[in-house]
């Protein structure tokens, strides 16, 4: 990155440094910088879930006081993760449904960990909207009781929005 020009997004997606190019995806003034930066982060979506899962694990491992709240440096990079996500679209959709399906094979054990992570990625997709109800009703059959609450309750919302095609074909 040069002292008075504009970052490598390139370089950065190399670097895998996920929160310099989210921050410049939401926060910066300059809209070619921020699209360049958008388009960083959907070049490679899953690795930006894998950040929010990171993100996540880190934050809950974190925790202070007796009732464990999160600390506040990860309380941030969570919200500025979920909103790049829901930024970057549909194309987040794949990605997340994938993410929380082999959760229980690959994730954290930690049920905290999981729970917050859970709670986040639907958040994602309920913000996306329209285009997360297909990946919403595959995880309906998800196996998991949990996974397919909180996924009925997305589909409700989105529902009451108006979001949800009645007949099913979305």
């Amino acid at each position: 990155m040069a002292i008075f020009g504009g970052p490598d997004f390139e370089q950065l997606r190399r670097d895998r440094d996920w929160p310099r190019i989210i921050y410049w995806a939401l926060n910066d003034k300059d809209i070619e910088s921020r699209r360049s930066a958008l388009a960083a982060l959907r070049a490679d979506v899953p690795a930006v879930v894998e950040y929010l899962y990171d993100a996540a694990a880190w934050a809950q491992s974190n925790s202070v006081g007796r009732r464990k709240h999160l600390p506040s440096r990860g309380v941030k990079l969570l919200d500025e993760a979920t909103r790049a996500l829901t930024r970057v679209g549909r194309r987040a959709v794949p990605p997340l449904v994938a993410a929380v399906s082999v959760y229980d094979e690959y994730g954290s054990p930690d049920e905290h960990t999981r729970f917050l992570f859970f709670a986040l990625a639907f958040d994602v997709l309920e913000r996306i909207g329209t285009s997360a109800v297909a990946g919403l009703r595959e995880l309906e059959g998800d196996p998991h009781d949990d996974v397919t609450t909180q996924a009925r309750e997305a589909l409700a919302k989105l529902d009451a929005r108006g979001l949800v095609d009645r007949d099913g074909a979305d």
